[in-house]
């Protein structure tokens, strides 16, 4: 049983993740040819993958923490599992399909793995004291873990380069002045529409 004082938290955590699911759906169906069809590549099915696995345990979790009663141990326990199977069978398809994993694939793969493995550690020590609240606490920052993969995991998929927020940031800081939009013949910058004297 989750104490009352982490309701909030783990409502908030329930609403963000569904949001950002949506917004995951709405990513794909943006550009859906790179995940089906034709021309569908495997290593955007994996991060697709991964990022919904992510996300999913997370609300799964919140909502399950709000429910009266409801061991979060066993729910725990039986979405760690599930995460690790996913992310067995994710390894299993991008290396069938390629004959190798990449090195960035390969880091995905490890954060998937510790993070699915604390739950499950967490998950046994929440099934043996259900009201122990450092074990509640720790699912709290799974939570957030888990956020903060799913987010990086949804950030390459919509073919950013680089996963780090950071440094894409910074490459836009730095982008030379003219490499932005022209203005169009006859118009000045910052003055639409007015006419060169």
């Amino acid at each position: 049983m989750v104490p009352l004082s982490y309701h909030d938290f783990f409502s908030g955590c329930a609403t963000i993740a569904g949001a950002l699911i949506g917004l995951l759906f709405v990513a794909i169906s943006v550009s859906p040819e790179k995940l089906t069809g034709d021309t569908a590549r495997t290593d955007h099915q994996v991060r697709a993958g991964a990022a919904f696995s992510a996300l999913v345990n997370t609300m799964v979790i919140a909502l399950v923490a709000l429910l009266p009663g409801a061991g979060l141990g066993e729910a725990s326990l039986i979405l760690a599992a599930a995460g690790l199977a996913t992310t067995a069978g994710l390894i299993l398809v991008l290396y069938r399909e390629h004959g190798t994993v990449r090195r960035g694939d390969i880091a995905m793969f490890l954060i998937m793995l510790v993070l699915y493995g604390l739950q499950l550690a967490n998950g046994i020590k929440l099934n043996a004291a259900p009201h122990d609240v450092n074990a509640v606490d720790n699912q709290g920052v799974l939570a957030i873990g888990f956020f903060l993969f799913g987010i990086a995991r949804a950030w390459q998929l919509v073919g950013a380069r680089d996963f780090n927020l950071a440094s894409a940031l910074a490459a836009m800081i730095h982008r030379p002045g003219g490499a932005g939009p022209h203005p169009a013949d006859g118009e000045q910058p910052g003055r639409p529409g007015a006419e060169e004297p």
